[in-house]
């Protein structure tokens, strides 16, 4: 009797089990997109030091593999059930997620020519994400504000999901960048190498004397491929791979990508985290980098020529805007491409960083960035593509609450 009732109420249980699956045990190998029933990847949250995902009973999944099938199934997408435990229902077959993988790692793909963007519609919106066949459905990762004249990011627009990005996937490997038909008129890889970019110092600044103080590899002088939208920001690989497209970057220095502009990345992935918020972040570029030739004169910088067009300019700074929609707070914060300055620069707006808690690093490193804040509007009096949000309040980790500050 007392067995019966056991075995009762263990299946009572098992019956109302949710699933809940360990990412590094019981995810395959090359893990489909895995969707809530809103078209929203399901991403772990960090439970007892593990990453964990949970799907209601019975709640509605769909597996994705755009540009591959899953094995076994030899489809691209599938729809499914939560079934309990690691198990899946998938056309009323009880199936592990494990087993589920997709025959090649998800494919990205962008969608082109989506409509107009920046001031004055000088942009076209082109869409990162990935194709979800059969659903007529396009899962967006980064959108990109991209001026098609000067061949250059203006700006990428991505979320950044604090609650999740302790539980990130964590890949060594990185993906070559891709150029993609239909955005360059020159070869940008070849723009990008250090050999390129010191025969166009040459050429620009008259001197290979001085092109070879201004191209120092040893000293990241060079001009690295700086990620508008950076992969660290995302949470699962197939997202994180989508970010290498050239048009999701502009020409850093290597001493300001590798110095301040990255402790600022990891300054808002803390901060997101500390808040286990959402952040829409905006990063961009404005002006063209000026260095002095071999008389003095200040010479503007270009990666290439497009038909005797100047193109991909080398950006005098680099922006960023961090809003927090849900508290309606944000903060704009700016970065000088130029580690060869001497002296501070004209700032564009006050700089407002000593009342930001979360701002902790060395702005004021002439070598590695100079780095200053300002409130949104500010920013975007000096910026035009700088995103309008309206009346807003200061982003800081000390105050969580909009009430009464805007």
């Amino acid at each position: 009797m007392w067995n019966h009732l056991i075995l009762l109420a263990v299946l009572a249980t098992a019956q109302g089990e949710d699933c809940v699956w360990d990412k590094d045990e019981d995810y395959p190998q090359k893990p489909p997109l895995i969707m809530d029933a809103s078209f929203r990847i399901l991403l772990p949250v960090m439970e007892e030091g593990k990453r964990i995902v949970r799907v209601p009973k019975n709640g509605a999944i769909t597996l994705a593999c755009p540009g591959s099938n899953i094995a076994g199934l030899g489809k691209e997408v599938v729809q499914a059930k939560c079934s309990g435990g690691q198990d899946i229902r998938v056309n009323k077959k009880h199936l592990a997620l494990k087993d589920l993988t997709c025959t090649k790692k998800a494919k990205e793909s962008i969608k082109k020519d989506a409509g107009k963007c920046g001031e004055g519609g000088t942009g076209v919106l082109e869409i990162i994400g990935f194709e979800i066949a059969n659903f007529n459905r396009f899962y967006k990762v980064i959108d990109i504000c991209y001026d098609e004249r000067l061949e250059t990011n203006l700006y990428s627009k991505h979320i950044l999901h604090g609650r999740s990005i302790a539980a990130k996937d964590v890949d060594p490997k990185r993906p070559p960048f891709k150029a993609a038909k239909g955005f360059f008129n020159i070869s940008i890889s070849k723009s990008y190498s250090v050999k390129e970019q010191k025969r166009l110092m040459e050429d620009i600044l008259d001197s290979n004397d001085l092109a070879n103080t201004v191209i120092d590899y040893h000293k990241q002088y060079y001009f690295a491929k700086g990620h508008m939208a950076p992969d660290a920001d995302f949470v699962t690989e197939a997202e994180q791979d989508a970010t290498y497209y050239y048009i999701n970057a502009v020409p850093q220095w290597q001493a300001f990508n590798n110095g301040n502009w990255k402790y600022l990345e990891f300054a808002t992935r803390d901060l997101a985290s500390q808040l286990g918020a959402d952040l829409t972040i905006y990063s961009g570029s404005w002006g063209t980098l000026e260095l002095d030739d071999v008389n003095g004169n200040p010479v503007e910088v270009y990666l290439g020529l497009s038909s005797k067009e100047k193109v991909v300019p080398a950006p005098a700074l680099t922006w960023k805007v961090i809003h927090e929609e849900a508290t309606n707070r944000a903060i704009a914060i700016v970065g000088i491409n130029n580690p060869h300055l001497t002296s501070i620069p004209a700032l564009l707006c006050k700089d407002i960083c000593p009342d930001v808690s979360w701002i902790t690093f060395n702005v004021a490193d002439l070598g590695h960035g100079y780095t200053y804040c300002c409130s949104v509007s500010d920013l975007r009096n000096a910026i035009p593509h700088v995103p309008d949000l309206g009346p807003v309040c200061l982003l800081d980790s000390k105050n969580s609450s909009s009430a009464g500050c805007c």
